[in-house]
Protein backbone atom coordinates (compact mmCIF):
# COMPACT_ATOMS: atom_id res chain seq x y z
CA UNK A 1 0.00 0.00 0.00
CA UNK A 2 1.29 3.51 -0.92
CA UNK A 3 0.71 6.42 1.15
CA UNK A 4 0.11 10.52 0.85
CA UNK A 5 0.10 13.08 2.68
CA UNK A 6 -1.30 16.48 1.89
CA UNK A 7 -0.58 19.57 3.44
CA UNK A 8 -3.20 22.38 3.21
CA UNK A 9 -2.19 25.84 3.45
CA UNK A 10 -4.03 28.65 3.77
CA UNK A 11 -3.16 31.99 5.06
CA UNK A 12 -6.28 33.04 4.41
CA UNK A 13 -7.25 30.94 7.36
CA UNK A 14 -9.84 32.58 10.18
CA UNK A 15 -8.34 34.11 12.98
CA UNK A 16 -4.71 34.47 11.00
CA UNK A 17 -3.85 38.36 11.07
CA UNK A 18 -1.15 39.34 9.04
CA UNK A 19 1.15 39.58 12.02
CA UNK A 20 1.29 35.90 12.02
CA UNK A 21 1.73 35.33 8.95
CA UNK A 22 5.80 35.11 8.68
CA UNK A 23 5.16 32.55 12.36
CA UNK A 24 2.78 30.47 10.68
CA UNK A 25 4.81 29.92 7.88
CA UNK A 26 8.22 28.74 9.26
CA UNK A 27 6.79 27.40 12.18
CA UNK A 28 4.68 25.27 9.93
CA UNK A 29 5.33 25.27 6.55
CA UNK A 30 9.13 25.42 6.64
CA UNK A 31 8.75 22.78 9.35
CA UNK A 32 6.91 20.38 6.86
CA UNK A 33 9.79 21.26 4.08
CA UNK A 34 12.90 20.80 6.37
CA UNK A 35 11.66 17.47 7.76
CA UNK A 36 11.05 15.78 4.97
CA UNK A 37 14.33 17.08 3.54
CA UNK A 38 15.71 14.60 6.11
CA UNK A 39 13.53 12.13 4.54
CA UNK A 40 14.38 12.27 0.49
CA UNK A 41 12.68 8.56 -0.38
CA UNK A 42 9.39 10.14 1.34
CA UNK A 43 7.19 11.89 -0.68
CA UNK A 44 4.52 14.43 0.33
CA UNK A 45 1.97 17.11 -0.81
CA UNK A 46 2.20 20.75 0.16
CA UNK A 47 -0.79 22.37 -2.07
CA UNK A 48 -1.67 26.20 -1.03
CA UNK A 49 -3.39 28.97 -2.37
CA UNK A 50 -3.02 31.43 -4.86
CA UNK A 51 -2.71 34.32 -1.91
CA UNK A 52 -0.49 32.16 0.38
CA UNK A 53 2.31 31.28 -2.08
CA UNK A 54 2.04 35.23 -3.05
CA UNK A 55 2.31 36.19 0.76
CA UNK A 56 5.23 33.86 1.43
CA UNK A 57 6.89 35.21 -1.68
CA UNK A 58 6.53 38.55 -0.09
CA UNK A 59 7.05 37.74 3.44
CA UNK A 60 9.55 34.45 3.31
CA UNK A 61 10.87 34.46 -0.18
CA UNK A 62 13.93 32.17 1.89
CA UNK A 63 11.01 29.29 2.84
CA UNK A 64 9.92 29.81 -1.06
CA UNK A 65 12.75 28.88 -2.34
CA UNK A 66 12.99 25.54 0.05
CA UNK A 67 9.92 24.49 -1.24
CA UNK A 68 11.03 25.35 -4.78
CA UNK A 69 13.65 23.16 -4.84
CA UNK A 70 11.70 20.34 -2.86
CA UNK A 71 9.32 20.58 -5.79
CA UNK A 72 12.44 20.29 -8.12
CA UNK A 73 14.09 17.67 -6.98
CA UNK A 74 10.66 15.54 -6.99
CA UNK A 75 10.17 15.21 -3.25
CA UNK A 76 7.33 17.05 -3.13
CA UNK A 77 4.64 17.54 -5.19
CA UNK A 78 2.89 20.95 -5.31
CA UNK A 79 -0.92 21.32 -5.90
CA UNK A 80 -2.97 24.29 -5.92
CA UNK A 81 -6.04 25.65 -4.58
CA UNK A 82 -8.39 28.88 -5.78
CA UNK A 83 -6.49 32.21 -5.03
CA UNK A 84 -8.29 33.23 -2.02
CA UNK A 85 -10.31 29.51 -0.62
CA UNK A 86 -13.66 30.62 -1.63
CA UNK A 87 -16.39 27.32 -1.22
CA UNK A 88 -16.69 26.73 -4.53
CA UNK A 89 -20.53 24.94 -4.43
CA UNK A 90 -21.16 28.47 -2.96
CA UNK A 91 -20.47 30.76 -5.75
CA UNK A 92 -21.23 30.18 -9.53
CA UNK A 93 -19.44 28.35 -11.93
CA UNK A 94 -17.64 31.30 -14.02
CA UNK A 95 -16.22 32.64 -10.42
CA UNK A 96 -14.11 29.31 -9.28
CA UNK A 97 -12.54 29.15 -12.64
CA UNK A 98 -11.69 33.29 -12.54
CA UNK A 99 -10.23 32.14 -8.45
CA UNK A 100 -8.25 29.14 -9.75
CA UNK A 101 -7.05 30.90 -12.92
CA UNK A 102 -5.95 34.32 -10.64
CA UNK A 103 -4.00 31.36 -8.46
CA UNK A 104 -2.21 29.52 -11.36
CA UNK A 105 -1.19 33.01 -12.66
CA UNK A 106 0.69 33.54 -9.17
CA UNK A 107 1.74 30.06 -8.97
CA UNK A 108 3.51 30.46 -12.81
CA UNK A 109 5.21 33.73 -11.67
CA UNK A 110 6.24 32.43 -8.51
CA UNK A 111 7.01 28.72 -9.09
CA UNK A 112 7.56 28.45 -12.86
CA UNK A 113 4.74 26.49 -13.87
CA UNK A 114 1.20 25.68 -13.35
CA UNK A 115 -0.08 22.74 -11.36
CA UNK A 116 -2.02 20.13 -12.61
CA UNK A 117 -3.36 18.85 -9.07
CA UNK A 118 -5.60 21.12 -6.93
CA UNK A 119 -7.59 21.32 -3.89
CA UNK A 120 -11.13 21.75 -3.55
CA UNK A 121 -11.92 23.87 -0.33
CA UNK A 122 -13.84 21.73 1.74
CA UNK A 123 -14.53 19.28 -0.74
CA UNK A 124 -18.14 21.00 -1.19
CA UNK A 125 -19.98 19.92 -3.90
CA UNK A 126 -22.25 20.99 -7.15
CA UNK A 127 -22.30 19.62 -10.74
CA UNK A 128 -20.62 21.78 -12.22
CA UNK A 129 -17.51 22.23 -9.79
CA UNK A 130 -15.28 19.83 -11.69
CA UNK A 131 -15.61 21.29 -14.96
CA UNK A 132 -14.84 25.31 -13.08
CA UNK A 133 -10.81 23.35 -12.20
CA UNK A 134 -10.72 21.73 -15.14
CA UNK A 135 -10.91 25.32 -17.49
CA UNK A 136 -8.61 26.07 -15.18
CA UNK A 137 -5.86 23.35 -16.44
CA UNK A 138 -6.33 20.69 -13.56
CA UNK A 139 -5.91 17.35 -14.15
CA UNK A 140 -6.33 15.92 -10.70
CA UNK A 141 -8.96 16.54 -7.77
CA UNK A 142 -9.41 16.24 -3.72
CA UNK A 143 -12.66 14.18 -3.29
CA UNK A 144 -14.46 13.31 -0.35
CA UNK A 145 -15.02 9.84 0.21
CA UNK A 146 -17.99 10.12 2.73
CA UNK A 147 -19.94 12.17 0.68
CA UNK A 148 -19.30 9.58 -2.48
CA UNK A 149 -20.36 6.85 -0.11
CA UNK A 150 -23.40 8.54 0.99
CA UNK A 151 -24.90 9.04 -2.23
CA UNK A 152 -24.21 6.02 -3.59
CA UNK A 153 -24.56 3.16 -1.24
CA UNK A 154 -27.95 3.53 0.39
CA UNK A 155 -26.88 1.04 3.40
CA UNK A 156 -23.79 3.38 3.76
CA UNK A 157 -26.02 5.55 3.49
CA UNK A 158 -29.02 5.10 6.15
CA UNK A 159 -25.94 5.26 9.04
CA UNK A 160 -23.86 8.24 7.76
CA UNK A 161 -26.29 10.62 5.87
CA UNK A 162 -26.34 13.68 7.76
CA UNK A 163 -30.39 14.79 7.89
CA UNK A 164 -29.75 17.86 9.56
CA UNK A 165 -28.91 20.65 7.11
CA UNK A 166 -28.51 23.16 9.71
CA UNK A 167 -25.71 20.82 11.15
CA UNK A 168 -22.41 22.54 11.11
CA UNK A 169 -20.31 19.44 11.20
CA UNK A 170 -21.15 15.28 10.89
CA UNK A 171 -18.30 14.15 12.91
CA UNK A 172 -20.38 12.90 16.05
CA UNK A 173 -22.96 10.82 14.00
CA UNK A 174 -22.42 6.97 13.56
CA UNK A 175 -19.80 5.81 11.51
CA UNK A 176 -20.74 2.77 8.98
CA UNK A 177 -18.97 -0.68 9.47
CA UNK A 178 -17.17 -0.05 6.48
CA UNK A 179 -14.98 -3.21 4.85
CA UNK A 180 -11.46 -1.30 5.15
CA UNK A 181 -10.39 -2.68 1.28
CA UNK A 182 -13.69 -0.89 -0.15
CA UNK A 183 -12.06 0.22 -3.64
CA UNK A 184 -13.31 3.69 -3.51
CA UNK A 185 -10.90 4.41 -0.29
CA UNK A 186 -8.14 3.26 -1.97
CA UNK A 187 -8.19 3.59 -5.98
CA UNK A 188 -9.13 6.91 -8.41
CA UNK A 189 -11.89 8.06 -10.56
CA UNK A 190 -11.19 8.50 -13.99
CA UNK A 191 -12.89 11.40 -15.99
CA UNK A 192 -14.90 13.10 -13.37
CA UNK A 193 -15.48 14.82 -16.31
CA UNK A 194 -13.77 14.10 -19.37
CA UNK A 195 -10.12 14.42 -18.40
CA UNK A 196 -10.09 15.50 -14.91
CA UNK A 197 -9.47 12.58 -12.42
CA UNK A 198 -9.43 12.18 -8.47
CA UNK A 199 -9.05 10.23 -5.26
CA UNK A 200 -10.73 10.28 -1.95
CA UNK A 201 -9.64 11.95 1.57
CA UNK A 202 -11.79 10.71 4.20
CA UNK A 203 -12.67 11.30 8.42
CA UNK A 204 -11.61 7.70 8.64
CA UNK A 205 -8.32 9.03 8.59
CA UNK A 206 -7.76 12.74 8.48
CA UNK A 207 -8.76 13.33 12.25
CA UNK A 208 -6.02 11.42 13.36
CA UNK A 209 -3.45 13.60 11.79
CA UNK A 210 -4.60 16.87 14.02
CA UNK A 211 -5.34 14.47 17.06
CA UNK A 212 -1.74 13.88 16.80
CA UNK A 213 0.39 16.93 16.88
CA UNK A 214 -2.13 18.05 19.52
CA UNK A 215 -0.87 15.14 21.61
CA UNK A 216 -4.22 13.20 22.33
CA UNK A 217 -3.45 10.27 19.54
CA UNK A 218 0.05 8.53 19.90
CA UNK A 219 2.04 7.55 16.77
CA UNK A 220 0.93 4.09 17.70
CA UNK A 221 -2.65 4.75 17.42
CA UNK A 222 -2.29 7.19 14.21
CA UNK A 223 -0.33 3.64 12.37
CA UNK A 224 -2.62 1.36 13.73
CA UNK A 225 -5.59 3.38 11.94
CA UNK A 226 -3.72 3.76 9.24
CA UNK A 227 -3.02 -0.21 8.65
CA UNK A 228 -6.50 -1.08 9.29
CA UNK A 229 -7.57 1.36 6.33
CA UNK A 230 -5.15 -0.32 4.65
CA UNK A 231 -7.17 -3.58 4.55
CA UNK A 232 -5.75 -6.50 2.93
CA UNK A 233 -5.26 -6.88 -0.89
CA UNK A 234 -2.78 -4.30 -0.71
CA UNK A 235 -4.00 -2.49 -3.57
CA UNK A 236 -3.87 1.18 -4.27
CA UNK A 237 -2.87 3.80 -2.29
CA UNK A 238 -4.63 5.56 0.92
CA UNK A 239 -4.82 9.32 1.73
CA UNK A 240 -3.04 9.45 5.47
CA UNK A 241 -3.19 13.40 5.93
CA UNK A 242 -5.28 16.15 4.11
CA UNK A 243 -6.12 18.90 6.43
CA UNK A 244 -4.37 22.08 7.28
CA UNK A 245 -0.81 22.45 7.46
CA UNK A 246 -0.89 24.90 10.70
CA UNK A 247 -1.64 22.24 12.37
CA UNK A 248 1.50 20.83 12.25
CA UNK A 249 3.79 23.41 13.79
CA UNK A 250 0.70 25.45 15.56
CA UNK A 251 -1.90 25.26 17.07
CA UNK A 252 -3.88 26.52 14.02
CA UNK A 253 -7.91 27.40 15.22
CA UNK A 254 -7.72 24.31 17.44
CA UNK A 255 -8.67 25.95 20.57
CA UNK A 256 -11.29 28.10 19.37
CA UNK A 257 -12.90 25.03 17.26
CA UNK A 258 -13.10 22.57 20.14
CA UNK A 259 -13.03 25.08 23.36
CA UNK A 260 -14.12 28.07 22.46
CA UNK A 261 -11.07 30.14 23.72
CA UNK A 262 -9.80 32.94 21.46
CA UNK A 263 -6.45 33.87 23.22
CA UNK A 264 -4.50 30.63 21.99
CA UNK A 265 -4.57 31.02 17.93
CA UNK A 266 -1.84 29.81 16.05
CA UNK A 267 0.53 29.64 19.24
CA UNK A 268 3.86 27.51 18.14
CA UNK A 269 4.40 24.03 18.97
CA UNK A 270 7.89 23.66 19.26
CA UNK A 271 8.13 20.07 18.79
CA UNK A 272 6.07 19.25 15.99
CA UNK A 273 9.21 18.94 13.67
CA UNK A 274 10.04 15.82 16.18
CA UNK A 275 6.58 14.41 15.44
CA UNK A 276 6.32 14.90 12.00
CA UNK A 277 9.79 13.18 12.23
CA UNK A 278 8.57 10.15 13.61
CA UNK A 279 5.74 10.13 12.24
CA UNK A 280 7.56 9.91 8.13
CA UNK A 281 9.72 7.42 9.61
CA UNK A 282 6.69 5.25 11.09
CA UNK A 283 4.83 5.46 8.14
CA UNK A 284 7.51 4.65 5.60
CA UNK A 285 8.33 1.64 7.73
CA UNK A 286 5.02 0.42 6.72
CA UNK A 287 4.73 1.48 3.00
CA UNK A 288 6.23 4.20 0.84
CA UNK A 289 4.97 7.68 0.16
CA UNK A 290 3.86 8.84 -2.94
CA UNK A 291 2.39 11.87 -4.25
CA UNK A 292 -1.09 12.80 -5.12
CA UNK A 293 -0.78 12.61 -8.75
CA UNK A 294 0.96 9.30 -8.73
CA UNK A 295 -1.99 7.67 -6.81
CA UNK A 296 -4.45 9.24 -9.24
CA UNK A 297 -2.79 7.67 -11.95
CA UNK A 298 -3.14 3.96 -10.55
CA UNK A 299 -5.59 1.80 -11.76
CA UNK A 300 -9.18 2.83 -11.09
CA UNK A 301 -11.97 2.17 -10.18
CA UNK A 302 -14.33 1.42 -13.28
CA UNK A 303 -17.75 3.62 -11.18
CA UNK A 304 -18.81 7.18 -12.57
CA UNK A 305 -17.60 9.24 -9.75
CA UNK A 306 -21.27 10.80 -8.00
CA UNK A 307 -21.94 13.49 -5.41
CA UNK A 308 -25.22 15.46 -4.77
CA UNK A 309 -25.05 19.09 -5.21
CA UNK A 310 -24.56 21.11 -2.20
CA UNK A 311 -22.38 18.28 -0.02
CA UNK A 312 -19.06 18.99 1.92
CA UNK A 313 -16.42 17.07 3.67
CA UNK A 314 -17.29 16.23 7.34
CA UNK A 315 -20.74 14.72 6.25
CA UNK A 316 -22.23 18.11 6.34
CA UNK A 317 -23.04 20.46 3.71
CA UNK A 318 -22.01 23.62 1.83
CA UNK A 319 -25.22 25.19 3.49
CA UNK A 320 -22.75 25.59 6.83
CA UNK A 321 -20.89 27.76 5.32
CA UNK A 322 -23.92 30.04 3.22
CA UNK A 323 -26.22 30.12 6.16
CA UNK A 324 -23.58 31.94 8.76
CA UNK A 325 -24.48 35.81 9.76
CA UNK A 326 -21.37 37.20 7.76
CA UNK A 327 -22.73 34.78 4.92
CA UNK A 328 -26.03 36.10 5.07
CA UNK A 329 -24.65 39.65 5.05
CA UNK A 330 -21.93 39.69 2.19
CA UNK A 331 -23.48 36.97 -0.27
CA UNK A 332 -26.20 39.44 -1.19
CA UNK A 333 -23.90 42.45 -2.00
CA UNK A 334 -21.62 40.26 -3.98
CA UNK A 335 -24.87 38.65 -5.77
CA UNK A 336 -25.53 42.13 -6.79
CA UNK A 337 -22.50 43.35 -8.03
CA UNK A 338 -22.34 40.44 -10.32
CA UNK A 339 -25.55 40.50 -12.18
CA UNK A 340 -24.79 43.92 -12.52
CA UNK A 341 -21.81 43.29 -14.26
CA UNK A 342 -23.53 40.51 -16.09
CA UNK A 343 -26.42 42.10 -17.63
CA UNK A 344 -24.49 45.59 -18.18
CA UNK A 345 -20.80 45.08 -18.42
CA UNK A 346 -20.11 41.52 -19.33
CA UNK A 347 -21.69 41.68 -22.90
CA UNK A 348 -19.35 44.40 -23.62
CA UNK A 349 -16.37 44.44 -21.98
CA UNK A 350 -15.63 40.66 -22.81
CA UNK A 351 -16.71 40.52 -26.53
CA UNK A 352 -14.82 39.37 -28.88
CA UNK A 353 -14.69 42.84 -30.32
CA UNK A 354 -14.16 45.04 -27.51
CA UNK A 355 -12.45 42.50 -24.75
CA UNK A 356 -8.93 43.10 -25.70
CA UNK A 357 -9.33 46.92 -24.78
CA UNK A 358 -11.20 45.95 -21.18
CA UNK A 359 -9.50 43.48 -20.04
CA UNK A 360 -7.48 44.98 -17.49
CA UNK A 361 -10.13 46.06 -16.12
CA UNK A 362 -12.40 43.01 -16.18
CA UNK A 363 -9.20 40.91 -14.57
CA UNK A 364 -9.12 43.41 -11.71
CA UNK A 365 -12.92 42.83 -10.96
CA UNK A 366 -13.47 39.68 -11.37
CA UNK A 367 -10.08 38.98 -8.89
CA UNK A 368 -12.00 41.20 -6.18
CA UNK A 369 -15.18 39.55 -6.74
CA UNK A 370 -13.89 36.27 -6.25
CA UNK A 371 -11.77 37.37 -3.17
CA UNK A 372 -15.29 39.14 -1.83
CA UNK A 373 -16.37 34.73 -1.35
CA UNK A 374 -13.61 33.80 0.67
CA UNK A 375 -15.19 31.49 3.52
CA UNK A 376 -12.80 32.24 6.53
CA UNK A 377 -14.26 35.83 6.28
CA UNK A 378 -17.90 33.77 7.02
CA UNK A 379 -16.60 31.14 9.72
CA UNK A 380 -17.01 30.46 12.05
CA UNK A 381 -20.82 30.21 12.85
CA UNK A 382 -22.75 31.15 15.98
CA UNK A 383 -21.98 30.59 18.65
CA UNK A 384 -18.68 31.47 17.61
CA UNK A 385 -17.55 34.77 16.16
CA UNK A 386 -16.03 35.53 12.96
CA UNK A 387 -12.51 37.33 13.70
CA UNK A 388 -12.87 41.26 12.44
CA UNK A 389 -9.37 40.64 10.26
CA UNK A 390 -10.89 38.40 7.99
CA UNK A 391 -14.16 40.17 7.54
CA UNK A 392 -12.57 43.73 7.16
CA UNK A 393 -10.44 41.77 3.78
CA UNK A 394 -13.86 40.53 2.36
CA UNK A 395 -15.52 43.94 3.34
CA UNK A 396 -12.15 45.75 1.72
CA UNK A 397 -13.05 43.09 -1.47
CA UNK A 398 -16.47 43.64 -1.59
CA UNK A 399 -15.39 47.72 -1.77
CA UNK A 400 -12.53 47.18 -4.49
CA UNK A 401 -15.43 45.35 -6.73
CA UNK A 402 -17.66 47.91 -6.08
CA UNK A 403 -15.28 50.57 -7.11
CA UNK A 404 -14.09 47.98 -10.09
CA UNK A 405 -17.25 48.15 -11.56
CA UNK A 406 -17.99 51.84 -11.35
CA UNK A 407 -15.04 52.39 -13.48
CA UNK A 408 -16.23 49.61 -16.04
CA UNK A 409 -19.51 51.34 -16.31
CA UNK A 410 -17.61 54.41 -17.00
CA UNK A 411 -15.24 52.89 -19.51
CA UNK A 412 -17.91 51.33 -21.64
CA UNK A 413 -20.61 53.67 -22.06
CA UNK A 414 -19.44 54.96 -25.62
CA UNK A 415 -20.32 51.54 -26.28
CA UNK A 416 -23.61 50.81 -24.98
CA UNK A 417 -26.42 50.98 -27.47
CA UNK A 418 -24.36 49.31 -29.96
CA UNK A 419 -24.26 45.93 -31.79
CA UNK A 420 -21.38 44.07 -30.76
CA UNK A 421 -20.14 41.20 -33.41
CA UNK A 422 -20.78 38.22 -30.86
CA UNK A 423 -23.96 39.82 -29.38
CA UNK A 424 -26.89 36.94 -29.08
CA UNK A 425 -24.27 33.97 -29.46
CA UNK A 426 -24.14 30.50 -27.92
CA UNK A 427 -21.70 30.38 -24.80
CA UNK A 428 -19.34 27.94 -26.28
CA UNK A 429 -19.60 25.44 -23.30
CA UNK A 430 -23.48 25.12 -24.08
CA UNK A 431 -23.78 21.93 -26.03
CA UNK A 432 -27.91 21.80 -25.43
CA UNK A 433 -29.16 18.19 -26.34
CA UNK A 434 -32.83 17.34 -27.84
CA UNK A 435 -34.35 18.36 -23.60
CA UNK A 436 -33.09 21.52 -23.97
CA UNK A 437 -30.09 22.03 -22.06
CA UNK A 438 -26.43 20.14 -21.75
CA UNK A 439 -26.06 17.89 -18.83
CA UNK A 440 -22.77 16.14 -19.41
CA UNK A 441 -19.72 16.63 -21.46
CA UNK A 442 -19.30 13.07 -21.45
CA UNK A 443 -19.89 10.91 -24.12
CA UNK A 444 -24.14 10.43 -23.81
CA UNK A 445 -24.44 6.92 -25.21
CA UNK A 446 -21.45 5.38 -23.16
CA UNK A 447 -24.09 4.51 -20.44
CA UNK A 448 -22.11 2.68 -17.96
CA UNK A 449 -19.88 5.94 -17.39
CA UNK A 450 -22.45 8.12 -16.62
CA UNK A 451 -23.49 8.69 -13.01
CA UNK A 452 -26.79 8.73 -11.55
CA UNK A 453 -26.90 12.50 -11.75
CA UNK A 454 -26.52 12.02 -15.62
CA UNK A 455 -28.65 8.93 -16.02
CA UNK A 456 -32.18 10.84 -14.57
CA UNK A 457 -30.69 13.80 -17.51
CA UNK A 458 -30.92 11.26 -19.98
CA UNK A 459 -33.92 9.95 -19.28
CA UNK A 460 -35.63 12.80 -19.99
CA UNK A 461 -33.99 13.32 -22.90
CA UNK A 462 -34.51 10.01 -24.57
CA UNK A 463 -38.19 10.41 -23.75
CA UNK A 464 -38.19 13.46 -25.73
CA UNK A 465 -37.01 11.05 -28.33
CA UNK A 466 -39.45 8.66 -27.84
CA UNK A 467 -42.53 11.31 -28.38
CA UNK A 468 -40.97 12.85 -31.59
CA UNK A 469 -42.89 12.64 -34.57
CA UNK A 470 -40.19 10.84 -36.44
CA UNK A 471 -40.51 7.42 -36.18
CA UNK A 472 -36.84 6.66 -36.49
CA UNK A 473 -36.12 9.40 -33.97
CA UNK A 474 -38.82 7.86 -31.62
CA UNK A 475 -37.47 4.41 -32.17
CA UNK A 476 -33.93 5.42 -31.45
CA UNK A 477 -35.28 6.87 -28.07
CA UNK A 478 -36.88 3.86 -26.84
CA UNK A 479 -33.62 2.05 -27.76
CA UNK A 480 -31.77 4.08 -25.13
CA UNK A 481 -34.17 4.52 -22.66
CA UNK A 482 -34.17 1.05 -22.40
CA UNK A 483 -30.36 0.89 -22.15
CA UNK A 484 -30.58 3.41 -19.65
CA UNK A 485 -33.45 1.65 -17.12
CA UNK A 486 -31.18 -1.01 -17.73
CA UNK A 487 -28.05 0.41 -16.00
CA UNK A 488 -30.40 2.02 -13.28
CA UNK A 489 -30.93 -2.00 -12.13
CA UNK A 490 -27.58 -2.44 -12.34
CA UNK A 491 -26.90 -0.56 -9.67
CA UNK A 492 -29.96 -1.58 -7.91
CA UNK A 493 -31.90 1.29 -8.94
CA UNK A 494 -35.08 -0.74 -10.55
CA UNK A 495 -38.96 0.33 -10.73
CA UNK A 496 -41.30 0.28 -13.15
CA UNK A 497 -40.67 1.23 -16.52
CA UNK A 498 -42.37 3.51 -18.97
CA UNK A 499 -45.10 1.85 -20.56
CA UNK A 500 -43.43 3.18 -23.89
CA UNK A 501 -40.37 0.40 -23.54
CA UNK A 502 -41.80 -2.62 -22.23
Amino acid sequence: MDYVAIFHANLNYAFLIPQNYERVIRASYEVIIDTFNKHPDAKYVFEASGYTIEQMAIITPDVLEKLKAAIARGQCEFMGAPYSHPLMANIPEEDGYWSCEFAQRVFEKHLGFRPESFWNPECTWMQYVPSAFQKAGVKYLTLDFESYMTCTDKEYSWVERNRAYDMNWGGHLPWYPLDPDCPFLHQPFRNIVPGLHGMCRSDRLIGKYLTYFRGSTTIEDFIENMKYWSGKKNKGSLVIIADDAEYCGTTGYYYIKYFNDYSRSFDIEPTAGDKLDVLIREVTKVGPMITFKESCEKEAVTEPFFVEDRFAWHRTYANAWANTPEALHYDPQVNALRNEYKRDIQPIAESSKHGEEYKQLVDKFWYHLTNSANSDGRWPPPPRKTCPFNREWVEAEIKATTETLAALKTAVQKYVGTKCEDDGGEDENLDAGIYGFSFTKKDKKDIANLNIYELQHAIYEYHAMVDAKDQAISAEGKKWLRLVFDELEKRGIKGNRPKSIQ
